[in-house]
């Protein structure tokens, strides 16, 4: 009896062990895979039209932007108030 499970016992092992190893080996490439490659991108792209006949009608006016221009600000309609004297003093008087 005891021989059986020494052997059983072997069998098992040697198939957990072979079974952790075809995992470790085929797992390696998959979590390589998962990784996405790092994309660099030129700060600056130059576009050459020089030797290009373009034929159409404009739909735009004539400026046309590639790089965004910068946000008008304007001032508020509303006045902002540097301070409250007058009220606070009013709601002391008033609170006596």
């Amino acid at each position: 009896m005891n021989r059986v499970y020494l052997i059983f016992g072997s069998v098992f092992l040697l198939g957990m062990v072979f079974l952790f190893g075809v995992m470790f080996l085929f797992g390696i490439p998959a979590q390589a895979k998962d990784k996405k490659p790092k994309i660099l991108y030129p700060k600056e792209t130059q576009l050459d039209f020089e030797g290009a006949d373009i034929e159409g009608n404009v739909r735009n006016p004539g400026e046309f932007y590639f790089k965004n221009r910068p946000q008008e600000r304007f001032d508020s309609l509303v006045k902002r108030r540097k301070n409250f004297h007058r009220e606070m003093l009013r709601d002391v008087v008033r609170a006596r």
